[in-house]
């Protein structure tokens, strides 16, 4: 009986805990999470790419005309889950102004992203060059556990 119990407790302890995690921070400025691609666009010799999953829709810009040899790269397709790897760019509050500030953020004179608009804007993705993605892509780069040995 008392095995049973142990058993039924660790079946429910176990299922509990949630495995689909949308969203890992990294630092201040690095967030990677699974989304899908919803829109990209082509302007003006750049992609503006248009992604959400359940907690965030975003948007960034990647070159269009960029040049690429690494064969673990494949083209990106709209409505398919990826891992992306994007970089937010720092802003900090005043703690004197109490106005906001309009931003708007504007690449080969197309207007990418501005104030009021529902998605979150991202300076870049690291897993991404042109229009393909490495879908190889692993914390391990990232998180390394180990300390630099000094070598002295």
């Amino acid at each position: 009986m008392k095995k049973i119990l142990l058993l039924l407790t660790l079946i429910i302890f176990t299922s509990c805990i949630s495995r689909n995690n949308e969203k890992y921070v990294l630092n201040e400025s690095t967030v990677i999470l699974r989304a899908k691609f919803f829109k990209i666009e082509t302007k003006n010799g750049i992609h503006i790419y248009h992604f959400k999953n359940d907690a965030i829709e975003g948007v960034f810009v990647k070159a269009s005309d960029s040049i690429l040899t690494n064969s673990n790269f494949r083209k990106i397709k709209l409505n398919k889950k990826y891992t992306l790897v994007l970089n937010k760019q720092l802003s900090y509050a005043s703690c004197f102004g109490t106005e906001t500030e309009e931003v708007s953020y504007t690449e080969n004179n197309v207007l990418v992203w501005q104030t009021g608009m529902k998605s979150s804007y991202f300076v870049d993705c690291e897993n991404i060059i042109g229009k393909k993605i490495n879908p190889r892509f692993t914390l391990i780069k990232y998180i390394d556990p180990k300390e630099p040995k000094n070598t002295k």
